[in-house]
């Protein structure tokens, strides 16, 4: 499972993000991948290691809605399934 963040300020960087994460969550991002679309509302998809349902819905509750340099962050889990 994976976490979404997005309407990201478009001049953070990810280290800016993995700092933001870890600020507000106490949590370590494994992996990130950034998705810029049109640049008006830039996200990442954030991959946390051994990350259980519980904790990545503790980490949306305490992201989404939440305000950073004057944009308002949307966060989702995102469930990936390898299987066909």
């Amino acid at each position: 499972m994976k976490l979404w963040i997005s309407n990201l300020p478009p001049n953070k960087s990810d280290e800016d993000v993995r700092a933001f994460v870890r600020k507000y969550t106490q949590v370590e991002i494994d992996a990130m991948t950034r998705i810029d679309g049109d640049g008006s509302r830039p996200g990442v998809l954030i991959e946390i290691g051994g990350a259980t349902q519980l904790m990545l819905s503790g980490m949306q509750r305490r992201l989404h809605q939440m305000y950073w340099d004057r944009h308002e962050l949307t966060v989702h889990i995102m469930s990936f399934s390898d299987q066909g």
